[in-house]
């Protein structure tokens, strides 16, 4: 046992209890609890008869007056401090004896009681304070069950166990103020639903204090506060995040927290810096990676994303991240890089869903039925649980289109939209199906159910508009045209604005319902989409023609026809043989007219439990 033990309040008293034992063993008269006993005066009559050395058969004449008394073979003498306790000292010395080892609740509320008990007796000096640090580490324990019972309780029973915690906690932080545990678990509980926000800043500052010649603690302390700052507050969050790294380089909290406060305010280099380092130390931390590379993604840094993933694989492969960059070359559309990483994917793990489900996805872009297919049962038999996930239904709708199974496709379809009724590019693709499965009317009670939210969706606009002309209504396919035109504007990037030019126009130019057309706007409008497209779509050149032709202009009609059968020869379109029929129509004087009329696909849509295996 130290000497640096014993100097404490505790460790004399395990001295004491020690001596008491070893006097009782030595004499074979003590007991444990005669400790005080041991070390009191002698009776009065005994003291009387010794002082006076008269009648005593025992004594020494020849020894000195002042020499000390002979020990009795086998006795421990000890020098025990006489002062006199404290009130409370009994209770205290039983507290901490009893603290030694206690564990349950129970032990834990007897230690409290003995030691509020001690307090309330009176200790003075050192003992006083060695029983409020003692009480504070027993309720901050107290408090710690109280926490872990949470985890396990139902009802509005864990609300009921998080305030008693942090009531436990404020009174162990009050009998002992330096106990930072017990600040930053005040913090956490707050944080939790109807938490105190000017508590958590209060107990995080009060511990960032206590922790001033301990970096590495701070450091955690200084993230946990940076988390509590609110809206209009990132200036504050940046110091200490700032501070915490500072403080501790190797905290990978702070660089990663800092590092989404950086893309929040678009520094971009800096979170890609402070990434690479968290990457760096800890490269297969695929949670960090997919954060950054998916908020990167939403802000078209694509390539910056690609760039940190490369870094990362180079200082150490990991077939998460190579099916992270995967994603992200498909989004670039390099299908071939794409599909190599997956291979890389699958060859460090060859039993991954989630890779062979993605390069089925390839094979289906790709026409490779068959290998979308083996994927996709292979991804299943690994774990069956993976059939249930969106991008094996969205795997089974891509491959039930490819073989022409649109009632398949498009149950597959409607099954992800019952798990995101609100997902509008989910309807826009049902949508989509049921155009291609001719069922126009059931497009268009899809289509028309995202306008009711979003009514200036651009591609849902156009996707109504063509939907309304294939069944013949002409002015309200206009409308959603002209509507889709105004909200687009010149947004070439985000829309196809030369096929939504070029449908208006074709609809203006052809349309054999009296009061719709309109020459003059045809022409402008076709020859907008002309010069989007560069003059390389024999389609729209097409539309250019039969623009001039419903304004009179013939001559003009008969030369884009004719540049528009040449390219479309060039090309192999697959309309060539309209293409030259609409240039005879021009040579013969006649503008074209053209009235779509889809006839109602009214087949019924097999039911899930009747789709066929693919």
């Amino acid at each position: 046992m130290s000497q640096s033990f014993l100097r404490t309040p505790f460790g004399r008293i395990l001295l004491t209890a020690l001596a008491s034992i070893s006097l009782s063993f030595a004499t074979g008269r003590l007991s444990v609890a005669s400790a005080q006993e041991a070390t009191a005066d002698p009776p009065a009559a005994e003291t009387t008869e010794q002082e006076s050395g008269e009648g005593s058969q025992t004594a020494d004449t020849d020894a000195p007056s002042d020499a000390a008394p002979k020990e009795s073979p086998g006795e421990l003498s000890l020098d025990l401090d006489t002062t006199p306790a404290d009130p409370g000292q009994n209770d205290l010395d039983e507290a901490a004896i009893l603290r030694f080892e206690a564990k349950s609740q129970r032990e834990l509320q007897a230690v409290e009681r003995l030691l509020q008990s001690a307090v309330k007796k009176g200790l003075t000096g050192e003992n006083a304070a060695f029983a409020k640090k003692m009480l504070g580490s027993v309720l901050l324990q107290k408090s710690q069950q109280l926490i872990a019972a949470m985890g396990q309780a139902g009802g509005n029973r864990p609300l009921a166990l998080r305030d008693e915690a942090l009531s436990t906690l404020e009174e162990a932080i009050k009998n002992d103020p330096e106990l930072v545990e017990g600040y930053l678990l005040i913090a956490r509980l707050n944080m939790l639903p109807g938490g105190d926000k000017q508590a958590i800043t209060d107990a995080t500052t009060k511990a960032i204090e206590i922790l001033k010649d301990n970096p590495v603690e701070r450091s955690a302390a200084l993230v946990l506060r940076a988390l509590t700052w609110g809206p209009g507050e990132d200036e504050k969050r940046m110091e200490d995040l700032n501070a915490a790294v500072r403080d501790d380089p190797e905290n990978l909290e702070a660089l990663r927290a800092r590092a989404a406060l950086r893309l929040q305010q678009d520094d971009v280099g800096g979170a890609i810096e402070d990434l690479e380092l968290v990457l760096t130390k800890d490269p297969t931390n695929e949670r960090v990676a997919q954060t950054v590379v998916q908020q990167l993604a939403e802000m078209d840094r694509v390539d910056d994303a690609l760039e940190l993933l490369s870094k990362a694989l180079e200082a150490e492969p990991s077939e998460g991240l190579y099916r992270m960059r995967a994603i992200l070359y498909r989004m670039q559309l390099k299908e071939d890089e794409a599909l190599a990483d997956l291979n890389k994917a699958l060859a460090m793990q060859p039993k991954d869903p989630l890779a062979l489900l993605s390069r089925a996805e390839i094979a289906i872009s790709r026409q490779d039925v068959q290998a979308a297919k083996n994927d996709l049962r292979a991804a299943e038999r690994i774990a069956p649980q993976v059939a249930g996930v969106e991008q094996a239904i969205f795997v089974r709708c891509l491959i039930a289109i490819e073989e022409g199974r649109m009632a398949d496709a498009i149950n597959e379809m409607k099954t992800l939209i019952s798990r995101d009724p609100e997902n509008a590019m989910r309807q826009l693709q049902l949508a989509n199906l049921y155009l291609q499965d001719e069922r126009p009317r059931k497009a268009i009670e899809v289509l028309t159910t995202i306008l009711d939210r979003d009514p200036t969706n651009v591609s849902v606009l156009r996707s109504r508009a063509d939907a309304l002309l294939s069944v013949g209504e002409h002015r309200e396919a206009i409308n959603d045209y002209e509507r889709a035109l105004k909200a687009a504007g010149d947004d070439n990037e985000s829309f196809d604005l030369s096929g939504l030019l070029n449908n208006l126009a074709w609809v203006l130019a052809t349309s054999p319902q009296e009061g719709v057309r309109n020459g003059e706007r045809a022409v402008e409008l076709a020859n907008r989409a002309v010069d989007l497209s560069q003059g390389e779509e024999p389609h729209i050149l097409s539309t250019l023609a039969a623009a001039y032709a419903e304004a009179g202009d013939f001559d003009k009609a008969v030369e884009w026809s004719t540049k528009a059968v040449e390219l479309g020869k060039q090309q192999e379109h697959h309309q060539i043989e309209q293409l030259e029929g609409e240039l005879e129509s021009y040579r013969a004087g006649k503008p074209w007219r053209e009235k779509q009329e889809t006839e109602e696909n009214d087949v019924p849509i097999l039911s899930p439990d009747d789709l066929i295996d693919t």
